[in-house]
């Protein structure tokens, strides 16, 4: 992949991450809105970003590139835990705090 491609991906997997994080918090509230957005913006996000894995995974396969391989788990494992970890923080911080008092008990 080039520097483009790997740029491009890093943003896709910090943002779908980012976007799965808010799923699962507003699974946890009472406003649908918020999961139905977060939910559509995580899975197409998904969509996209698993386009550049499978070509990855292609080539890897095809050329038995396991130096690739080892490169590409590192930074899909590196930009998904820093788009869980920062959006955690975000939702805790700037999101959250007038949405998820209105959670029944």
């Amino acid at each position: 992949m080039d520097i483009t491609a790997w740029i491009l991906w890093g943003t896709l997997l910090i943002s779908q991450n980012a976007s799965f994080v808010l799923v699962s918090r507003a699974r946890n509230s009472n406003n649908l809105v918020y999961h139905a957005w977060s939910s559509l913006l995580s899975n197409a996000i998904w969509f996209m970003s698993n386009f550049i894995l499978f070509g990855s995974f292609i080539e890897i396969m095809k050329n038995s590139d396991w130096v690739l391989a080892a490169e590409v788990g590192f930074f899909y494992t590196a930009c998904t835990m820093s788009g869980s970890l920062g959006m955690h923080w975000i939702a805790l911080r700037k999101l959250e705090p007038g949405i998820r008092h209105l959670r029944s008990v």
